[in-house]
């Protein structure tokens, strides 16, 4: 009768023990892994964009002793339109990792035939990729589309070699102010709608022709959306439209802090899948950015809007 009640309190005494140790962390869930390829309109030009959630980013150009190219100093590393995605996937509640493939001036063909080791590789479960601002317009505006679609196709393939699972993405640009509104330039004269839609066919063209392309994040459409809902001043060398905010740059060129937020809402809606109008007010990137809680809002829409009808589309 003794043995009995021994193995009876042992087994109630281990059970305490178990229950007093802590029990063991579940290992952290796989990050999804983005690969963002492009040049200075993922970088982003001005402060604070150029420098904002660095430290979230993995700069693949970055090192402190190097150059980064014969066109560049070796500042950064740079956090851009990625490092607001980073932001904002984060508030959304995904879990990803960032890394930058971006060199400011360059192509697609440049990233094929000078960082391939880098997007050739199996770990990207995501890329998204864009050619030079001009580089798919057609010729008579100064594009180059025939390299646009080779080297846009070449990368697919390159990606989905390494990782057949991967999603790719292309992530159609916007209509240059630059280009518009200056004499001589390669669409003076012309309304801003017309750089937009030629940019607009290239981008979806691509992604219609090869059907290796998840979508276009259609951030170039959304800055025009913008403008037609009255959010964005259309020109910002006329002074007349006060009270409008401006997506382009101080170059009339890159994106202002507003274009990039627009752009990473774009991206975050397209890649994700998350309506992007869900994080509110409150949305912490954009009170970073020096964006107002109202704005902040009317840009989320403006994102979620376009990347439907995109989908439409």
């Amino acid at each position: 009768m003794k043995a009995p009640q021994f193995v009876c309190l042992s087994l109630a005494g281990l059970g305490a023990t178990l229950l007093s140790q802590p029990l063991a962390a579940a290992p952290p869930a796989k990050p999804t892994v983005i690969l963002f390829v492009g040049n200075s309109f993922f970088h982003g030009a001005f402060e604070p964009v150029l420098s904002y959630n660095t430290a979230a980013v993995t700069d693949e150009n970055f090192k402190p002793t190097e150059q980064r190219s014969p066109r560049e100093h070796a500042d950064g590393p740079w956090g851009g339109i990625p490092g607001i995605f980073k932001k904002l996937s984060d508030e959304a509640g995904f879990h990803y990792e960032v890394h930058l493939e971006a060199i400011s001036g360059q192509t697609l063909q440049f990233h094929y035939d000078n960082a391939l080791a880098v997007i050739k590789q199996r770990k990207w479960d995501r890329v998204i990729m864009h050619d030079y601002s001009t580089g798919p317009v057609p010729t008579q505006h100064g594009g180059q589309p025939a390299r646009f679609y080779t080297y846009a196709t070449k990368l697919e393939q390159a990606v989905h070699e390494a990782n057949p699972q991967a999603k790719v993405y292309l992530y159609q640009t916007w209509a240059r102010a630059d280009q518009t509104y200056p004499a001589g330039k390669g669409y003076s004269g012309l309304p801003l709608d017309s750089m937009t839609t030629d940019l607009h066919r290239a981008y979806y063209k691509e992604a219609a022709q090869d059907r290796g392309f998840a979508g276009v994040a259609p951030a170039g459409d959304a800055w025009l959306r913008a403008v037609r809902q009255g959010l964005a001043d259309p020109n910002p060398y006329d002074a007349a439209e006060t009270g409008k905010i401006d997506l382009w740059g101080r170059d009339h060129y890159h994106p202002s802090a507003y274009g990039a937020y627009l752009n990473a809402c774009v991206v975050l809606a397209q890649v994700t899948g998350y309506d992007p109008r869900k994080l509110g007010a409150q949305e912490q990137a954009a009170a970073a950015l020096g964006i107002a809680p109202e704005v902040a809002v009317r840009l989320q829409k403006i994102a979620f809007e376009q990347v439907k009808a995109g989908r439409r589309g």
